[in-house]
């Protein structure tokens, strides 16, 4: 049977999602409670690899079993999972279901406090300057629709394939500083953090919005720019 998993995490303790032989893993950690509470190997399969030290507060993944699951598995699982990782849900699914690939929007906000608070050093980024936002959404406005990110990737591009279609990239100032939330059907490796990072320099006038949609336009990968700190980024919604 397979079974559809929700969870929330924060990332800070873990390399990321992925299971890696140099850090604890999210998945790792996860694979090793269910298997106990379920007294069989899990194969945990995740909607998608947050890097190291970006956090969930919505992530599903799926698994499958030779027998049925034990009754009430969050509070089990809970139980023995670590504080910085809590399951929500766990439920029967289609046989077809996959937690990666049948997944059609994922949505990632961006958090910045503009004053430094030890309650949210590791769920945000501080930084006491103070960007112009209109500026941001003016270059966040030109992301909209299908475009190639090559600009904007670390890495090896997944499959060759670095299209993406953006349904919404917005700044918003919060009681606490601002928030960068943008959806795609897909993200490249480190995409949102350099966009992020782009945007910020177009916000502080370090880059003017023509140099800025030179860069995206150009579709090749930027040797200017700067990624900004895993601590602010948070995979906020997935849509099946």
């Amino acid at each position: 049977m397979r079974y559809k998993i929700e969870l929330s995490y924060i990332g800070t303790p873990f390399g990321g999602w992925q299971i890696q032989t140099n850090a604890p893993s999210v998945q790792e950690t996860l694979q090793k409670v269910l298997g106990t509470v379920c007294d069989e190997p899990i194969d945990l399969v995740g909607c998608g690899r947050t890097d190291s030290g970006v956090h969930a507060s919505q992530f599903f993944a799926h698994f499958e079993t030779e027998n049925p699951i034990p009754s009430n598995i969050p509070h089990r699982v809970n139980r023995l999972l670590p504080n910085e990782i809590a399951v929500i849900s766990c439920e029967i699914c289609e046989p077809s279901f996959h937690a990666r690939y049948s997944a059609i929007q994922r949505e990632y906000q961006y958090h910045i406090c503009s004053q430094k608070n030890p309650f949210t050093a590791n769920t945000s980024w501080w930084t006491a300057k103070t960007p112009n936002i209109d500026k941001m959404n003016e270059c966040a406005n030109t992301l909209l629709g299908e475009h190639p990110f090559t600009a904007f990737c670390k890495g090896e591009i997944p499959n060759g394939n670095p299209l993406c279609t953006i349904f919404k990239a917005e700044w918003i100032r919060t009681d606490t500083g601002y928030t960068f939330t943008i959806i795609s059907n897909r993200f490249l490796r480190n995409m949102v953090r350099s966009l992020v990072g782009f945007l910020l320099e177009v916000g502080l006038e370090t880059m003017s919005k023509e140099e800025f949609t030179r860069v995206f336009m150009k579709a090749e990968r930027a040797e200017n720019g700067h990624s900004v700190p895993a601590e602010g980024l948070c995979l906020s919604r997935v849509v099946y």
